[in-house]
């Protein structure tokens, strides 16, 4: 697409690939926590002439996470030496 300031589809579709297969390779691993990988989406572009605003892409990439166990909010108690 003209004047596109993004990474290709090429280059989005393989990472997305393989972050989704590095989350569920690492959710076994006891020293390694990860939240736990609930959903990911991969975003497909159809054929066709990419010659404007892209009507072929469905969707882009998403992660749905597992809310891990845990404080919520640790930003607040946090004093400003480590807030950097």
């Amino acid at each position: 697409m003209p004047d596109f300031d993004g990474f290709p589809i090429e280059a989005q579709a393989p990472e997305a690939r393989f972050e989704t297969v590095v989350y569920n390779l690492l959710q076994p691993e006891t020293l390694i926590r990860p939240s736990r990988l609930l959903y990911s989406r991969v975003p497909v572009q159809h054929p066709g002439p990419k010659i404007t605003i892209p009507q072929d892409l469905s969707g882009r990439r998403l992660f749905v996470f597992e809310k891990s166990e845990g404080v919520t909010n640790v930003w607040m108690v946090l004093s400003s030496d480590y807030k950097v």
